[in-house]
């Protein structure tokens, strides 16, 4: 764990809610001059804590008004069948996120695409082509009450 002191915390909390403001905004937020900013923010990258800048948009507007979590379970535990589903599943760009869980399934996969029919199309053509499969379990969001980007430090 890399440790942070009090202004590199409230400089990384800045940039959290508006990465695009300029160092003399941050600046005068964590009441430091500009070129001790910059070097902080340098450090903080280069630490790694920061790991991209991105812009985030708004699902619905550009027409993905569905949302899908998959628990995914794999025929067999062993490192071979990980590996191929890891694999397999990291090009499709549909899939937000994907988490290696512990419990009754093996992975749990964040789908966003347009409606139901593509969802449909999703799973029989690329997720259930996958051989080390053995089930898919669906959940489909009716109403995202919160998403947060934002690591509370």
């Amino acid at each position: 764990m890399i440790q942070l002191d009090a202004t590199d915390v409230l400089l990384i909390n800045e940039l959290q809610k508006d990465s695009k403001q300029s160092i003399k905004q941050l600046s005068e937020k964590i009441n430091l001059s500009i070129t001790p900013t910059h070097e902080r923010i340098k450090k903080i990258e280069a630490s790694g804590i920061i790991r991209k800048y991105v812009a985030l948009v708004d699902q619905e507007l550009v027409g993905k008004k569905f949302t899908v979590f998959c628990q995914v379970t794999l025929i067999k535990h062993q490192e071979s069948s990980f590996k191929e589903f890891e694999k397999y599943i990291a090009p499709f760009n549909e899939i937000q996120e994907v988490s290696y869980i512990a419990g009754n399934y093996d992975y749990l996969l964040k789908i966003v695409l347009n409606d139901m029919k593509d969802y449909q199309e999703f799973i029989m053509h690329k997720i259930s082509q996958l051989k080390v499969i053995s089930n898919i379990q669906s959940s489909f969001v009716i109403n995202q009450i919160k998403n947060e980007t934002k690591i509370f430090l």
